[in-house]
């Protein structure tokens, strides 16, 4: 699947949506963790910039699954998205399409980086969360290879994630989890046009990776050999959303990973 970046834009270094339960956090207050959500191609277009705190439907209702969670346990969490393009899906096509789709991801990147270093100089005891969906967990997957040995990072989320491998040290699933060899990204498929790291991630950062990917998604399920993306795929990719019933399925290894994560030394106010 192909992405277009529209324009270029300024990555801001640290804009918190400041989300706590659904209540804005008080800055400078640090709570026990923080959230970084990166949200999926074509959801930070107009009122995407706002809705869903910025960060997409699916991540943003991961957040609120998990600070629920955390609440109920009597501790707190915060949340910011992303500031990236987070480019939509272009109906062309084409390399240029594609080279576009690279220069949103490398935006993303870079932003998520410049954020987490941010965030964790301010309040350098929480414990921070990372989750992206589709485009966003290509962002937030690129940053991972350099952040085994970083003790602020709790765990990571990623769904539909162009950049999976399916021998990842990850903890998989979605479908492709119980089949072997299934659940290759398309960026893993254009290995040299996309810049991808193709080794597995470091087992310290994998083993506090969720990924997620249903087959037949033609982002994390890539098939090389489809001349078209048919509206059934699409709608695998679209369908990472809550049981009507209950919750993501993927909440509950989450919120395991991250009350396993050893404090830092306890939390505390730090000073702007």
């Amino acid at each position: 699947m192909i992405f277009r970046l529209g324009m270029a834009v300024t990555v801001a270094a640290t804009a918190l949506v400041g989300l706590a339960g659904g209540t804005a956090a008080a800055a400078p207050g640090c709570a026990d963790f923080h959230w970084i959500g990166a949200a999926g191609s074509g959801q930070r277009d107009g009122a995407g910039l706002t809705a869903n705190g910025g960060m997409g439907d699916v991540v943003y209702q991961s957040y609120q699954q998990l600070s629920s969670e955390l609440a109920a346990t009597g501790r707190t969490i915060t949340a910011e998205a992303v500031q990236y393009p987070a480019a939509p899906v272009p109906l062309g096509g084409g390399l240029g399409g594609w080279m576009d789709f690279m220069d949103s991801v490398e935006d993303g990147t870079d932003a998520t980086a410049d954020q987490l270093e941010a965030f964790t100089a301010r309040c350098p005891l929480t414990k921070v969360v990372l989750a992206g969906y589709s485009q966003g967990a290509m962002v937030i997957h690129r940053n991972l290879h350099d952040l085994a040995d970083d003790p602020h990072v709790a765990a990571a989320l990623l769904v539909a994630d162009g950049d999976r491998l399916p021998a990842d040290t990850t903890i998989n699933m979605g479908s492709t989890a119980v089949l072997p060899g299934a659940g290759k990204g398309v960026a893993q498929e254009h290995s040299f046009l996309a810049s991808t790291d193709t080794s597995p991630l470091p087992p310290a950062i994998g083993a506090r990776t969720v990924s997620v990917c249903d087959v037949g998604d033609p982002v994390c399920d890539y098939d090389a050999e489809a001349e078209e993306v048919p509206a059934s795929a699409i709608a695998i990719h679209t369908a990472y959303a809550p049981a009507a019933s209950g919750p993501h399925a993927w909440g509950g290894p989450l919120y395991n990973l991250v009350m396993s994560a050893a404090p830092l030394a306890g939390v505390a106010d730090a000073t702007a």
